[in-house]
């Protein structure tokens, strides 16, 4: 019985030293067009505060981009900015 303990007491102190967090960094995240602020976008390479207004009207007026490529959708968003901002992307 006292080896199931601290077994038990083992497993609990090791599940408790390893935290995985969700929810609100994923918002943070300056690459995520559909909930970054105005603020975030501009980090990005090549959006400023006129671009950034523009993908947040266009995400107020038509709702949540379905891909990261629609970003090309807003004015002022060219293919060369989109690539800019986001590398992994262009092929």
């Amino acid at each position: 019985m006292r080896i199931a303990a601290v077994i038990l007491s083992t497993l609990i102190l090791v599940s408790c030293t390893s935290r995985v967090e969700y929810g609100p960094a994923a918002a943070e995240d300056p690459s995520d067009i559909n909930t970054a602020a105005a603020a975030d976008l501009e980090r990005l390479p090549g959006i400023g505060a006129r671009t950034a207004a523009a993908v947040i009207g266009h995400r107020s007026e038509y709702g949540a981009f379905r891909r990261r490529e629609h970003i090309l959708l807003v004015p002022g968003v060219s293919e060369a900015r989109y690539r800019a901002a986001f590398p992994s992307a262009a092929r």
